[in-house]
């Protein structure tokens, strides 16, 4: 059996490694995920344009960078905004100081077809927002690194789901919010 390694299949496998970990923790954890992933996103991109402003012209900087393997600044700043975003997201569902509580009127069935749905949709949330900083488009400071969003456009030249994810961004980012709204409004809270 001969296996092609692409970026379909990194995507696919770090998607549905992101599913099944919502599986795992439940509907309301999850649900701490999704909530910890839009504040992650803004502290890193914000942390990550800081990182830039205050070290990008740095020598010393530049020569870590060459030890390390990464030809230019924006590289360093897309790795510093995805390494600090990723380990917020973890500390946030890990020990996030809130708590998401959804009420159990529903059936077992409905239950897991929603869980199914946040899950989907934490997992889009995830990688869309890697994707965004690695096209070097910045939340808090817009704009965009023509280095880095070269460096995309290959990529998803290469990849036929890095180029839906991206060119549905906008859909990623709203539809967790959405759901979450919606499923607040229709939830019908117990009195215990």
């Amino acid at each position: 059996m001969n296996i092609s390694l692409s970026w379909d299949l990194f995507v696919l496998v770090f998607f549905v490694i992101i599913v099944a970990y919502s599986f795992i923790i439940g509907r309301d954890n999850t649900l701490k995920v999704i909530l910890g992933t839009y504040i992650a996103a803004l502290a890193s991109d914000a942390f990550g344009n800081f990182f830039s402003l205050s070290f990008g012209e740095s020598t010393l900087f530049v020569k870590l960078l060459n030890i390390a393997g990464v030809e230019t600044g924006s590289e360093a700043v897309v790795f510093v905004k995805v390494l600090i975003f990723v380990t917020l997201v973890i500390l946030f569902a890990v020990r996030g100081a809130f708590e998401v509580n959804t009420t159990e009127d529903r059936s077992a069935g409905v239950r897991m077809i929603i869980s199914l749905v946040y899950a989907v949709l934490s997992a889009g949330l995830i990688i869309s927002i890697i994707l965004v900083f690695m096209s070097g488009i910045s939340f808090v400071g817009g704009g965009a690194n023509t280095t880095t969003t070269s460096a995309l456009s290959d990529l998803s030249n290469q990849s036929r789901l890095i180029k839906s994810m991206l060119n549905y961004t906008y859909l990623w980012f709203s539809l967790p919010a959405l759901a979450f709204l919606v499923h607040s409004l229709y939830s019908t809270k117990r009195d215990d």
